[in-house]
């Protein structure tokens, strides 16, 4: 596990560490990583009972879709109603689906400083980004799912934590 951990905190990090802004990985704080699982079982239980709408009340207005731009050959913010359509489709058949049913993943905080998404106002010199990490044991077959390393990204938005996106870290 430990090994693991170590892996996806490098990868997140490569993957952000091209941007301009700063980011730093941080242990979530204990509050925060209460709220934040709270959430992730609504969403997870919302995508077990195909619950569209719970989803997109989870979900910022617009959300931030990696595999999603993948399959669709577009830019990766799409609507939360495109998003719900395609994930409701498109994850009962990958290995991440897999992985999500057996509750294993970690949860990590990114800290990034100057960064101003298009999804979300950012008021802050730094956002707090709360990744829940999944891995899966070999690529998926859906076009958009075959990287092995999943995070699904919650923010605070007034108060309130919201799905922000999904990203994939092969």
């Amino acid at each position: 596990m430990t090994k693991y951990i170590a892996i996806t905190l490098s990868l997140a990090a490569l993957l952000f560490s091209s941007c301009s802004q700063k980011m730093k990985m941080v242990k979530t704080p204990k509050a925060d990583s209460l709220a934040v699982e709270a959430v992730w079982k609504q969403y997870v239980k919302a995508l077990s009972g195909k619950n569209a709408g719970t989803l997109k009340r989870l979900s910022l207005k617009q959300v931030y879709c990696q595999p999603c731009a993948i399959q669709a050959g577009t830019g990766d913010l799409v609507s939360a109603d495109a998003f719900v359509k395609n994930i409701l489709a498109s994850l009962p058949k990958t290995q991440l689906w897999t992985a999500i049913k057996t509750s294993r993943h970690l949860i990590v905080t990114e800290k990034i400083k100057n960064y101003k998404p298009l999804n979300i106002n950012v008021n802050d010199e730094i956002l707090d980004v709360y990744d829940i990490w999944y891995v899966t044991n070999k690529p998926g077959k859906v076009k958009g799912y075959e990287s092995q390393r999943y995070a699904f990204q919650f923010v605070k938005d007034r108060g309130q934590y919201k799905f922000f996106g999904l990203t994939a870290v092969q």
